[in-house]
């Protein structure tokens, strides 16, 4: 049966009206107070609610049979590029794809699926546009989600990340053989529900971040000697092609999505989607398993205003630079073995840095300059579920994330692991479920700058350690052009400072593919 795909849109149009509804003339901090529920206004909205849910259920049922059927994978499909999650358009893909001349039986395990377009080939205007050249991408996601207990008080936010993506195949265009363009956009608009309500550091929504217009990228990329050489330079974001793992795209919290977000409290120069800024990458694949890559960057934090829209073409920031090498495991063609991907780096940030030693010491604060940090970030898979062709199974990811010097990083010691499983139902076989744990902890020696701080200003939190859980499943129709992912997070020790309740976080994240 084909998905009623109009039903869902009115089922997500209503859900927007209730919250708009219930939040209509409320002050952004204001509690949802208990006598609330002897409103009548708000009795019709809980029965409302309960409506729409049901009819939402319905809807599920009516697509359900729509992936009951197993699919069969573009046989050419770059097992690394972010085509299951609705992420920012990359250009460096992963160590090899496969080839048609492939059996089936035989093509190594895929992390991320082919996405069909909502609306098709754009009434022809895609197709054409493609065959030109020009490979446009257009997504929309929305992070909705409140914190029925825990944090400083209860609310409702919501986050939302329109972004348009342009890559321009200059072999097509201007017989430039492996050359490329990719120019991307976004718009953003929301509000944090960690900032308003809970009060935590882990972003619960990853589409916070940057609320207004941005230009992002503007980088070339040439591809060399069948390419084992890639070098790009232009504007462009680090976290597009470092320290990622495509586990992390499934989840919602912002410490696992796009990056471990470690790196972004220890290094101002980091830039990350929807942030970008001039840099220049090379990439050499020694073997068809290996790779080695390396970038520097312009790591000026100014650009990251939003003042500036991204627009910001000055080059007044410090040096950053940054490393990596990746091993894969069965991820070649004829790989009949378990896929692993596993990756280790380090970086270096010119920046100054508040020396936290001099800290509420009554004299005038001293800073530093430069810091590094180590990461690896890995990911295999466990478990196939069914025929190999299915692509369906289970896998574990882990980062960890150290930047040993107390006295200028900011959370020294970052961690984050998960377990990921795809179509474990056999009727839902694109449906992704995760579990992830995250955990931070924040730097000795800020904590004892906070402690001499707390004697003039008793206010100030001492900053221990943040961790959160998250459980999440990502339902797709349309084979993954919609999904309606409903979200938990628990937040253990909000802030790090022990003075607000752990907090328990309902959501869901929706996304289109047009």
């Amino acid at each position: 049966m084909r998905p009623n795909f109009f039903q869902l849109l009115l089922l997500w149009a209503e859900l927007k009206k209730l919250y708009l509804n219930q939040t209509a003339g409320k002050g952004r901090r204001r509690r949802f107070a208990h006598p609330r529920f002897k409103n009548p206004e708000h009795l019709r909205n809980r029965s409302r609610l309960s409506i729409i849910l049901i009819y939402g259920l319905l809807c599920w049922q009516s697509v359900t049979p729509a992936q009951s059927k197993p699919f069969e994978p573009a046989t050419n499909a770059n097992p690394a590029a972010p085509s299951g999650s609705l992420q920012p358009t990359t250009l460096f893909g992963g160590v090899a794809g496969t080839g048609p001349q492939v059996p089936a039986n035989l093509r190594p395990f895929q992390l991320t699926l082919p996405r069909e377009h909502l609306f098709g080939d754009w009434l022809g205007w895609r197709a054409k546009a493609e065959e030109a050249g020009i490979s446009p991408t257009l997504t929309f996601v929305t992070d909705i989600a409140g914190n029925v207990t825990g944090g400083k008080n209860q609310g409702i936010t919501h986050a939302d990340n329109l972004g348009l993506d342009l890559l321009f195949d200059f072999n097509k265009l201007f017989g430039i053989q492996g050359g490329s363009f990719l120019a991307s956009i976004s718009q953003r608009s929301g509000t944090s529900l960690s900032k308003e309500h809970v009060g935590n550091v882990f972003t619960i929504q990853q589409v916070y971040g940057g609320q207004t217009f941005h230009l992002i990228n503007l980088a070339y990329q040439q591809k060399l000697f069948d390419d084992r050489v890639e070098f790009r330079l232009g504007r462009m974001a680090t976290g597009d092609d470092f320290l990622v793992s495509p586990y992390d795209w499934l989840f919602m919290q912002n410490a696992f999505d796009g990056n471990p977000v470690g790196i972004f409290f220890n290094s101002p120069g980091m830039t990350a989607y929807p942030n970008a800024t001039w840099g220049a990458l090379v990439k050499v694949r020694p073997t068809e398993r290996t790779y080695v890559m390396s970038g520097i960057y312009n790591g000026d934090p100014e650009i990251r205003k939003i003042k500036h829209n991204g627009a910001d073409m000055s080059m007044n920031g410090p040096v950053f630079v940054i490393g990596e090498a990746g091993y894969q495991r069965n991820g070649l063609s004829g790989d009949t073995g378990l896929l692993g991907n596993y990756r280790t780096g380090g970086w270096y940030d010119n920046a100054v840095y508040t020396d936290f030693e001099s800290v509420g010491r009554g004299t005038p604060t001293t800073s530093k300059r430069g810091n590094w940090g180590l990461y690896t970030l890995n990911d295999q898979l466990l478990i196939e579920f069914g025929e190999r062709t299915n692509n369906c199974g289970l896998g574990v990811v882990c980062s960890a994330l150290v930047s040993p010097d107390e006295s200028i990083s900011k959370m020294p010691y970052f961690f984050t692991a998960g377990v990921v499983a795809r179509g474990f139902l056999p009727s839902r076989p694109r449906d992704v479920g995760g579990f992830g744990v995250i955990f931070g902890r924040f730097s000795r020696d800020l904590r004892d700058a906070q402690h001499r701080e707390q004697l003039f200003d008793p206010t100030v939190a001492a900053q221990d350690y943040e961790s959160v859980l998250e459980w999440t499943y990502k339902i797709y129709f349309c084979k993954s052009a919609f999904f309606f992912q409903p979200d938990i997070q628990y937040v253990i020790n909000p802030g790090g400072g022990h003075n607000l309740y752990n907090a328990l976080v309902l959501g869901c994240q929706i996304g289109f593919n047009f």
